[in-house]
C-alpha cells in the first residue's frame, strides 16, 4: 500500500506536478526490488529508506520509507535528476540531502500519526 501524506503532496509533489503524477509515483514504487538503493535506517527501526529512479519524460529521484512489518510505502522526497542542489547527489553523504531526508521523514511520520494522508493501492 502507498501512503501519500499532506507534507509530501505540498512540499514535494505539488512543485513538480507538471513533471510527475501519483501514477508516476506508483510506477516507481512497483520497481522497489529491482532498482532501489538502500540507505541506512537513520534511527527508524521499523522500516527502510530507499532511493528510486523516476523514469519519465523528465528523469527524477524518489526517496521512500518502507514500513517493513506492514508493507506500506511512504514517499518522502521527490526531485528532478537535473535539480542543482539534490538531483544527482540525493544521498546521505550529501549533508543538505541528508538534512532534507530527515526533515521530510519527521514530517511524514507526524502526518501519519495525525491521520493526514491518503491511501493508494499499488498494483
Amino acid at each position: 500500500m502507498l501512503i501519500l501524506t499532506d507534507s509530501f503532496f505540498k512540499r514535494e509533489l505539488k512543485p513538480l506536478g507538471k513533471y510527475f503524477t501519483v501514477a508516476d509515483i506508483k510506477k516507481a514504487v512497483l520497481k522497489i526490488n529491482k532498482s532501489a538503493i538502500y540507505f541506512s535506517d537513520l534511527g527508524y527501526k521499523n522500516g527502510k529508506l530507499l532511493k528510486l529512479r523516476m523514469v519519465n519524460k523528465v528523469a527524477g529521484r524518489l526517496i521512500v520509507y518502507i514500513f517493513t512489518q506492514k508493507d506500506i510505502v511512504a514517499p518522502l522526497v521527490l526531485r528532478l535528476k537535473k535539480d542543482k542542489i539534490f538531483g544527482e547527489n540525493l544521498s546521505l553523504n550529501n549533508k543538505r540531502g541528508k538534512a532534507l531526508i530527515l526533515k521530510m521523514l519527521d514530517l511524514v511520520m507526524n502526518d501519519i500519526k495525525l491521520g493526514h494522508y491518503q491511501k493508494e493501492t499499488i498494483i
